[in-house]
Formats: C-alpha cells, sequence, structure tokens
C-alpha cells in the first residue's frame, strides 16, 4: 500500500520578515493538513487563534525563527489562505448579497488571485501618531493572533470582575492592544484601559482609523470582487470565513 503524500508549496510572507524585533526569513514551505491536524482544529478550545497557529506551525516544513502565535495578523491571515490552498485547492465557494439588486448568488472565487499587500518601509510612518485633541503621542504596533486570544480571555475577566458592566468592552481592549508606547513610555495594558475610556471620541477615532489602516497595509486584501448573477454589478465585498473553507463540498 502507498503511504499517503502531503503536498508542499513555497510561499513568501507579505511582511518579508522586516516588521519583527528580530529579522525572519520570509521564505516558507508549508505542507497540507492531515487527518491529525483536522482534528486539532475541530478541538473544543478558548483560545482558536493559538489553536490555529499551532497547525500552522506543524505545517511549516522549516521552522520560522518565531511563533505563528505571535506574528502580525497580515503574516498569519496569508499562511491561513495558503494552508487552505496547499491543503484543498484554491476555488473557495461563497454567497453573497448584491448590493445593487439585493439578489442573493453562489459563486467561486480563487484564493490565488486575492491581491497580496506587501511591507514597504513607508508603513514605519503609520505607526507614529499625535491625537488631535490631547496631543498625546503613540507608538502603535501590528496586531498578531495572541493579541486577539487575549482580547476575549480579558473580556471574560472583565465579565465576571464586573457583574453589572454597562458596555462591551471589545474596542477599548482592541485599541490598548494596537498601543507600544505612550508619550514614550511603554504601554501597561491595565493602566492603557483607562487612558482609552478618557479619550475623547475625536482622539479615540483618529486612533481607530490610524490603526485599521496600519493592520490592513499587509497581507490578503480584507475584501474580494465579484460580479452579481443577475444585474452584472461589480461588488466589493468583505472576504468572509466560512464552513466551506477547511471542508469544502465536491471532493
Amino acid at each position: 500500500m502507498n503511504e499517503n503524500v502531503t503536498l508542499v508549496e513555497n510561499y513568501s510572507l507579505p511582511s518579508n520578515g522586516k516588521i519583527y524585533a528580530k529579522l525572519i526569513d520570509p521564505e516558507i514551505e508549508l505542507r497540507s493538513m492531515t487527518t491529525t491536524e483536522e482534528m486539532k482544529r475541530l478541538a473544543i478550545t478558548d483560545k482558536p487563534y493559538k489553536q490555529m497557529s499551532d497547525i500552522i506551525e506543524d505545517c511549516l516544513t522549516k521552522k520560522l525563527g518565531m511563533s505563528v502565535y505571535d506574528l502580525c495578523l497580515g503574516d498569519y491571515q496569508y499562511l491561513l489562505h495558503k494552508l487552505r490552498v496547499v491543503t484543498y485547492g484554491p476555488d473557495y465557494k461563497v454567497t453573497v448579497r448584491c448590493p445593487v439588486c439585493g439578489e442573493l448568488f453562489d459563486t467561486t472565487i480563487n484564493l490565488d488571485e486575492i491581491k497580496v499587500l506587501e511591507y514597504n518601509p513607508e508603513l514605519d510612518n503609520l505607526m507614529k501618531l499625535t491625537l488631535p485633541v490631547s496631543k498625546h503621542e503613540l507608538e502603535l504596533k501590528f496586531q498578531t493572533p495572541r493579541d486577539l486570544d487575549r482580547i476575549e480571555t480579558r473580556k471574560a475577566e472583565m465579565k465576571k470582575q464586573f457583574k453589572d458592566m454597562e458596555y462591551d468592552p471589545t474596542l477599548m481592549l482592541s485599541l490598548v492592544s494596537v498601543l507600544k508606547t505612550i508619550d514614550g513610555d511603554p504601554v501597561n495594558p491595565y493602566t492603557a484601559e483607562e487612558f482609552i475610556k478618557k479619550l475623547t471620541m475625536r482622539d479615540t477615532n483618529a486612533l481607530i482609523k490610524r490603526s485599521s489602516k496600519l493592520q490592513d497595509s499587509i497581507g490578503t486584501d480584507p475584501n474580494i470582487i465579484c460580479k452579481c448573477e443577475s444585474c452584472g454589478s461589480e461588488i466589493r465585498t468583505p472576504f468572509r470565513f466560512t464552513s466551506e473553507f477547511f471542508r469544502p463540498e465536491g471532493d
């Protein structure tokens, strides 16, 4: 009996390995998932990003020199897309509603054809922000999969600690996770929570917009473009992960 053979493909990280404290080799080899990785993916966890990061790391044929869990989200999501491609192929079926005619239709996109944004030195300018009202000087950083798990963990802690909490802390925690320094001082997450809560909304809005621009500057385009089968309109719509991503029909 022939042994099962996994596919291996070569890719290059969108960050070019240049945004980390230690320069890493952006050239990677990624093998397809096996049943072992699928069982890990289906396991119940309160840290889904660590779970998926570990699976990606298992499928790298050579190690990066840092944990996938600590990559920027752009690199992580790029690897997630490529793991799906090397395992199941690039065709990804999605359901889209046309904003012009309202028609709901199914279409297939090619994951390999989604635009990839790569690092360039000009992105460093996005990491510095002077808030328009308070004039605080902020240094920002790229979010990581670890940050997203920490946000959910901290939300659970807060809801347990403050049972009468009247607000959803997601926005605050997300903004704290992108702060590296405030007026030159390294960020303490707990004092940074109070800092964010007291900002005027004009300052907060400036931080939200700059952070979004920074996070979206590297990695796969967060939107896909397709054509409505009913009216022919070209549609730009957010990319969504569905059950079709890691359990495609038709095989």
